[in-house]
């Protein structure tokens, strides 16, 4: 049967086109599968570029936070070590004052007196190795230092330091922090270690000053310290050293703490110093009166020969009040030839001091008189030319120059 030529054009085209939707599906059918694995292969690849982003930053995130546990761990080691050396310094800086009021009480005795000067301020005292211009308070100590001021006592308990260093870091940086934080503990620890370097300084130069001041008056600085020591067993119990209480077990370590342990010491030598000072006559027993007469040979005012005087004449108003120049017991006081009337007071070690041409008496034997009591007034009875003091200081059954016991004096004492 023969087709049109349109019928034929038309079963063409169908053909056609049958050919190609079979051709098109078959080429979908079989890249389908390749597409979808590309397209698998393209998130599989957006994943893992996440997932590995993810654990660079998780490892980021750990690497600081292990960073931050130990920076905050070692802050807290290096704090606490900072707390502990704050508490032995704040130790050692009570015990120093402590160390000052041994002279302070002394110079408040003398403070008030006729013919000196209260100091200015109260609570300070001195020992330099210069003569004072004028008697009168004991001088400042040089041991005069403070604490650092470091809030090592914080309201946040043990760690406090860290915490405030924490809170004044805040807003920082992490590396800002650290460095800040790192910058701070080390100034702390430089101003503590400065603080310590001071004391001992200090320390080291008012022991060789008082023990200078002690082998002015002839006496053994060592051999006074040692009595005193031995003097604190007997009267209160076995003497402990405050070095051994910062230190206990004399465990000392290199370092800051050896330091401390010098520091402690040294404060126990000057303690011990400062009760041997009390020991010595070295105040005037007469107020504003000049020496007329010095120790040793000199013209006899009688009879104008050459002779041994064994003491140190004041010359000064009839009237005049004498004090002792240290706390003791009479174990004299009456008329004694040609002292006239006289007191002798005994002061323990070895010591006695006299008075000699005395108006009159305030004193009985076996009274015990405090440190610038008065024990009578000056006069000129017996061997006398005219109203003075005759003064005498003996040691050990010898008389020694009373001058050498008032030089040493000019040392401690100094008008405020």
């Amino acid at each position: 049967m023969a087709l049109s030529a349109w019928t034929q054009a038309v079963l063409a085209l169908g053909a056609v086109f049958f050919l190609g939707w079979v051709g098109f599906t078959s080429v979908n059918v079989v890249f389908q599968d390749q597409i979808i694995a590309a397209k698998d292969r393209k998130f599989i690849r957006m994943q893992s570029a996440y997932e590995q982003r993810i654990a660079e930053m998780q490892s980021s995130y750990d690497e600081v936070s292990t960073e931050m546990v130990l920076a905050q761990s070692r802050f807290l080691s290096q704090t606490s070590d900072l707390e502990a050396k704050h508490g032995l310094l704040a130790d050692l800086l009570n015990h120093s004052r402590e160390v000052r009021s041994q002279l302070d009480d002394m110079r408040k005795k003398v403070a008030g007196l006729p013919g000196t000067n209260k100091r200015k301020a109260d609570g300070e005292t001195r020992i330099m190795l210069r003569p004072a211009p004028v008697e009168g308070a004991f001088r400042e100590s040089r041991v005069q230092v403070s604490p650092p001021h470091l809030n090592m006592n914080s309201s946040s308990g043990q760690g406090g330091a860290y915490t405030d260093l924490a809170q004044a870091a805040d807003g920082l940086r992490h590396e800002e922090k650290v460095a800040f934080m790192d910058h701070r503990l080390e100034n702390l620890d430089l101003v503590q270690q400065h603080l310590v370097n001071r004391i001992e300084e200090e320390t080291d130069l008012e022991i060789k000053e008082i023990e200078s001041i002690i082998r002015m008056t002839g006496f053994d600085p060592d051999a006074m310290a040692e009595d005193m020591t031995l003097e604190a067993v007997a009267e209160g119990g076995p003497f402990i050293n405050f070095a051994d209480t910062v230190l206990p077990d004399g465990e000392t370590s290199e370092g800051f703490d050896r330091q401390i342990f010098r520091v402690a010491t040294n404060l126990d030598r000057i303690s011990v110093l400062n009760q041997a000072l009390r020991q010595l006559p070295l105040a005037k027993p007469i107020y504003g009166i000049e020496t007329t007469s010095n120790f040793g040979a000199r013209v006899d005012p009688f009879n104008r020969k050459l002779a041994f005087h064994s003491g140190i004449d004041f010359a000064g108003p009839y009237g005049t009040k004498v004090h002792a120049p240290m706390a003791g017991k009479v174990v004299y006081a009456g008329w004694r030839g040609a002292y006239g009337r006289f007191v002798e007071v005994d002061h323990g070690n070895g010591i006695k001091t006299r008075y000699a041409h005395l108006a009159s008496i305030k004193v009985k034997v076996g009274d015990v008189v405090e440190f610038r009591e008065t024990l009578g007034k000056v006069g000129s009875s017996g061997r006398s030319t005219g109203p003075h003091l005759h003064y005498e200081v003996w040691v050990d059954g010898k008389v020694q120059n009373p001058a050498k016991f008032l030089k040493a004096g000019q040392y401690v004492l100094e008008e405020g």
